[in-house]
């Protein structure tokens, strides 16, 4: 059953046209490096190409394609009512929401991975710094971790889409720019804190606002909290009384 429902939610996100708009703006970063290297002001490239990457693909790119296949994953059968169907199974919840998060982190990787590759190694003179391995690796955790966050939502609420995009456009990008302590609340800074563990970058070309391991831990807090809200939502889910 488990195998049905990851090919189902695979086949219901990538056979729409989403994937291949969203897509579109995995082009963006690499454009970005190609128009860069074409300057010929390579001067500092680690610096911009870690910057590249911060702006386009962690604060930009990732959380927008995890927020539409997460929310996608899930509510989109609950949004047209074949949901029904699907929880009248004797399936256990934690099997759905499972098979959901992991298809959608996984279209989320596909899109983002190579884009942070690429622009790593055109915006790079050369593997600096271990900037492409470091961004890579916490593009792919925070891939995971988003897809966690939003998919949840989805089985929360049916606004899941405009919570996401509040939490992206409002909380991340100005929230935890203006107060400190909110830093432990934004999955960006768990994919930056991830990334600048694993890069030798030093801090005027790259720097993090949080350490590698108390960004791992968080992550991992964040996916337990989300899986353990989203179970319990659909075990209590009646269809036509979503908040």
């Amino acid at each position: 059953m488990t195998r049905t429902l990851l090919s189902l939610t695979a086949r219901q996100l990538f056979g729409r046209r989403r994937w291949a708009l969203i897509a579109l703006g995995a082009l963006l970063p690499v454009g970005f490096a190609i128009l860069y290297r074409l300057a010929g002001d390579t001067s500092e490239p680690a610096a911009a190409t870690a910057g590249t990457l911060d702006a386009f693909v962690v604060a930009l790119l990732l959380p927008l394609g995890a927020l539409v296949f997460g929310t996608a994953a899930l509510g989109a059968e609950i949004e047209d009512g074949t949901a029904v169907y699907l929880l009248a199974k004797p399936v256990a919840r934690w099997r759905i929401l499972a098979a959901k998060i992991a298809v959608a982190a996984a279209a989320t990787i596909a899109l983002t991975v190579p884009a942070t590759l690429l622009t790593a190694l055109i915006g790079l003179a050369g593997d600096q710094y271990a900037i492409a391995p470091g961004f890579t690796a916490g593009v792919a955790a925070g891939a995971v971790v988003y897809s966690a966050l939003f998919v949840g939502l989805s089985a929360v609420t049916s606004r899941a889409l405009i919570a996401g995009l509040v939490y992206v456009f409002v909380w991340e990008a100005f929230v935890t720019s203006l107060f400190d302590g909110t830093r432990w609340i934004s999955v960006r800074q768990y994919v930056l804190g991830i990334a600048d563990s694993i890069s030798t970058a030093p801090p005027d070309v790259f720097a993090a606002n949080l350490d590698g391991v108390p960004a791992a831990a968080a992550s991992l807090a964040v996916v337990a909290a989300a899986f353990a809200l989203g179970v319990r939502s659909l075990r209590r889910f009646e269809i036509g009384e979503r908040p």
